[in-house]
């Protein structure tokens, strides 16, 4: 059967299931409205959609915490396969390496048919971040061409359980080059990339608008100052039975430190980073917003950091790749320095926090007053660097700092559950911390300034009954790949 009759066939489906009463489609976005028939339904048309979320928003408000849970194993995946998006380099497809970039699409065999998947190609510029043009510096290799540390980029959850079968699944126009065989906890998924083929899915699961500072994607949305970019407003999840919450007061970027003595400590806070947008690289799966950031002291730029901030469907990830010339000299005079990383979230009761040092299964209640086992959160760095919160709304959110082993740091974990919280920030919209939660680096290397990490936040809509634990073993040991010739 074409893929033309296949769209036929699914599109009567469609019809007939809303003729029929389902109406899931076009019915209000009320939490947990999606029963019995109308959620098997779904299932089945999401295993022959990959992106059907993207398609119709309305059905993450409609899934329970439990039927995401459902979801999620219906189509043989663990929660931390759902969000993630395995990167193909060039270097690691031979297949591919040297092909013009608008010739190539990325497909798999969805319920026996093969169809295409929404996917992107970022190409790298030789600082080795995402190249934007008229944004970045120099594009490393060729621009337009598939090649060095290029990557090919598209959701694992949108691959195939299914493999090819040459005689079965046939392209009208161009052909399949490379097939891409991920191998994963003794399960194996695949995806195919196509030359010269027209076949596209036109779903975007992100879609960052400059104009208006805003992100909205499958699962959740939001706003950013347009004065500093590092500002969340306006956060919330397209998820849970209260999607209208705010979920984020605050994002804390804070650096005190004494100079040559302890006394008086100087502080450099969000309010003292000036960080522009100077571009984004739009992709349907993954946006790159560029940013540049000066740290501004008594008014006085003092040092600028180019990193990308980049937005999946339910992620981001933000590096920091930073070195200060005389940044050895500044080492030597800097007294104490602790520099604060988190979260500061709004009215989290009645959810459930755990972190890397706690004992499998042990959870603090976030219910505004802070235990004395809370008090005594002392995670060590590098080797334990994950948080977990439960929002108790019908989201998690995993937080983990990807600290280089060489990079010689000390610090801990921060956790405040107090709705009268001892320490308040000018930049908050709320005052009370329910929860606040990140990391503080207590100690930084004497006699160079480097530094190099990066904050990975993943927002899914549960962790699943394993716990936090096993979600961070599956993300710790993520698909392996294997890239070969197609059997022709």
């Amino acid at each position: 059967m074409g893929h033309k009759e296949s769209y036929v066939r699914r599109w009567v489906l469609a019809v007939l299931l809303a003729w029929a009463g389902t109406g899931w489609s076009a019915a209000p976005a009320a939490y947990d409205s999606l029963k019995g028939a109308q959620f098997d339904q779904f299932i089945m048309r999401l295993k022959a959609e990959p992106s059907l979320l993207a398609q119709d928003r309305t059905l993450s408000f409609r899934l329970s915490t439990t039927q995401w849970d459902q979801m999620v194993q219906a189509l043989d995946l663990d929660h931390y396969t759902w969000v993630y998006a395995p990167t193909v380099k060039a270097s690691q497809s031979p297949q591919l390496a040297g092909k013009r970039i608008e010739t190539l699409s990325v497909l798999a065999v969805r319920s026996g048919q093969l169809v295409p998947i929404p996917f992107q190609i970022d190409e790298r510029d030789t600082d080795g971040w995402v190249y934007a043009p008229g944004v970045s510096g120099s594009i490393q290799g060729a621009e337009g061409v598939f090649d060095g540390e290029d990557e090919l980029v598209f959701m694992y959850r949108d691959t195939g359980s299914e493999r090819l079968d040459p005689a079965a699944h046939r392209l009208d126009d161009g052909r399949i080059v490379q097939e891409l065989t991920f191998r994963y906890n003794g399960k194996t998924r695949h995806a195919y990339v196509a030359e010269d083929s027209q076949r596209r899915d036109p779903s975007d699961y992100v879609q960052y608008d400059q104009e208006k500072w805003t992100l909205d994607a499958t699962f959740f949305n939001f706003r950013n100052n347009p004065r500093n970019i590092l500002k969340f407003e306006d956060f919330r999840a397209n998820a849970g039975p209260t999607p209208e919450h705010r979920v984020l007061d605050t994002l804390i970027l804070e650096i005190a430190t004494g100079v040559v003595v302890p006394w008086p400590r100087v502080t450099v806070d969000i309010e003292n980073l000036k960080a522009e947008l100077a571009g984004v690289k739009h992709g349907p799966v993954r946006e790159v917003l560029k940013l540049k950031i000066w740290v501004v002291v008594a008014g006085i730029p003092v040092f600028r950091i180019l990193t990308d901030m980049t937005v999946y469907d339910q992620g981001i990830s933000l590096p920091v790749k930073l070195h200060i010339p005389g940044g050895e000299i500044l080492t030597r005079v800097l007294n104490k320095p602790v520099i604060d990383i988190g979260l500061d979230m709004n009215d989290m009761r009645g959810g459930r926090f755990a972190a890397a040092i706690n004992p499998s299964g042990q959870y603090h209640a976030v219910d505004g007053q802070v235990s004395a086992a809370e008090e005594q959160l002392d995670i060590r760095i590098p080797d334990a660097t994950w948080l977990w919160l439960e929002s108790g709304r019908g989201w998690d959110v995993v937080m983990q700092f990807d600290i280089p082993p060489d990079w010689p740091v000390e610090g801990r974990g921060t956790y405040v559950d107090s709705a009268k919280p001892k320490q308040s920030y000018d930049y908050e919209t709320f005052p009370h911390a329910l929860p606040r939660f990140g990391f503080q680096v207590t100690k930084l290397p004497v006699g160079k300034l480097d530094i190099d990490l990066t904050a990975v936040l993943w927002f899914p809509a549960t962790v699943g009954s394993a716990g936090p634990e096993q979600f961070i073993r599956n993300m710790d040991n993520p698909p392996r790949l294997e890239a070969r010739a197609p059997a022709l």
